[in-house]
């Protein structure tokens, strides 16, 4: 499974985010996280509809918020 996570070096909210998909990785193996910085490719958010950060993106879905705990990110990864 691959998700896109969205996010900006300046985000505590994104550093926090990119804290709850690492323990995910190590429950989920086959999951594979792509990282986009959108201070450097901000068309390619935008292609993909995120406006707050931080974001995941899945298979055409966006998970926004002010903070995606672990459990949020949990639940929107379940098939």
């Amino acid at each position: 499974m691959k998700i896109v996570f969205y996010k900006t070096f300046l985000c505590l909210r994104c550093f926090l985010t990119g804290r709850a998909l690492a323990r995910l990785r190590r429950e989920i193996p086959e999951l594979e996280i792509e990282t986009v910085e959108v201070t450097r490719d901000p068309l390619r958010a935008r292609q993909d509809g995120v406006r707050m950060l931080p974001a995941v993106y899945r298979e055409g879905k966006l998970l926004t918020g002010l903070l995606l705990t672990y459990t949020d990110l949990r639940k929107f990864l379940r098939p």
